[in-house]
């Protein structure tokens, strides 16, 4: 079973994302609603393919997508 943050890009960040479990996967709340999104390739709120960088969209569907 893939861990839970596997279905979010390796390059996704937002001001949670840089806190880990004990066993290394980062915390990723996608409900939470004051989060703000950001794409480490693009350092802004879209991605290198032009569309908006959130916990919904950033999934493995997306052509500039990694797997951490």
């Amino acid at each position: 079973m893939p861990s839970p943050s596997a279905r979010f890009c390796a390059h996704l960040r937002t001001k949670t994302a840089y806190y880990r479990t004990p066993d290394g996967e980062r915390i990723f709340k996608p409900d939470d609603s004051t989060a703000c999104y950001t794409c480490l390739k693009t350092q802004r709120p879209v991605g290198p393919d032009g569309r908006p960088v959130d916990a919904q969209s950033c999934g493995t569907e997306r052509g500039c997508f990694e797997q951490e």
